[in-house]
Order: C-alpha cells, then sequence, then structure tokens
C-alpha cells in the first residue's frame, strides 16, 4: 500500500527522472523490514506516507537514520500532515536508539528547504544517501541531532 500511495503522492510533483518512479512493491518492503514506515489516515482513509532506513552517522560515525519519500496527497497539503508524519519517524528512530536523522531535497524542490530548517534540520553537505540518483542534479543535504535530555 505505501508504494502505491507514495506514487500517487510523487506523481505530476517531481521529475520523471526520480526514483520514486523506479520503486516496486518489493524495494519499498525491504527498506521498510530495514527500518520503518508511516501511512497517515484521515476518516481511514490514506492520506500521507513517510519511511525511513537505519544509516551510519556523519563519518559513518553512531547509529542513525534516512528520512525517506515523505508526502502528503494534494488536498491535505499545508495542513502540518508532513510534520505529523516526519515526528512519527522521527520517533520510531529514536525508539530504536538513532542518534539523528539525515534527509535530502530534490533540486527542484527547494521550498522544503525552510520546512525541514522550521523543524530543527541543518544544512549537511556530506549526506550519503542509500538511493542516489545519477539522473537528477545533487540533492541539497540536511541532518537533525536527537537530542537526549536526561
Amino acid at each position: 500500500m505505501i508504494e502505491a500511495l507514495t506514487r500517487r503522492i510523487w506523481t505530476g510533483r517531481v521529475s520523471a527522472e526520480s526514483t520514486v518512479f523506479r520503486e516496486t512493491p518489493e524495494s519499498v518492503a525491504a527498506q521498510l523490514a530495514k527500518g520503518g514506515g508511516v501511512i497517515l489516515e484521515l476518516d481511514s482513509e490514506p492520506i500521507g506516507s513517510g519511511r525511513f532506513v537505519p544509516v551510519p552517522g556523519p563519518g559513518g560515525q553512531g547509529s542513525w537514520i534516512e528520512i525517506k519519500r515523505i508526502g502528503v496527497l494534494p488536498d491535505f497539503q499545508k495542513q502540518g500532515f508532513g510534520a505529523v508524519i516526519l515526528d512519527e519517524l522521527e520517533r520510531m528512530g529514536r525508539a530504536r536508539k538513532a542518534e539523528g536523522a539525515q534527509l535530502a531535497i530534490r533540486a527542484d524542490q527547494p521550498r522544503l528547504i525552510v520546512f525541514y530548517q522550521a523543524l530543527d534540520y541543518m544544512p549537511a553537505d556530506d549526506v550519503v544517501l542509500t538511493t542516489p540518483n545519477p539522473l537528477s542534479p545533487p540533492p541539497f543535504g540536511m541532518r537533525k541531532i536527537f537530542r537526549t535530555d536526561t
């Protein structure tokens, strides 16, 4: 379900060369098995989703998560649902003892930089993606360190 929902969300919003259009139910299931995912529902209807996979932290040190494919169907955008999905993915990462999260923003989606900055993500030019796309310009990497208040 998450692969089909993700495809619906991203179709018409990103370039046809995006790796989202090369995903299969099997490749998404493999990512979910390694990490986790969220499907956001409203009145029992799926309206958004996102996922994560475990990755090494900066410089190959520590345990982090890579946030992937957060999206919301067009009729439900600009209502804070993307932040709800991100918050749940981060919670899931913290439960796995991740020290932080990384993500990448496609070059054709620069408006998302401000969205993630407002949620405490900082620019990071050394983010290495688990699914790089050689057909697209380099994305804009960002990171967030999870606080460990004791």
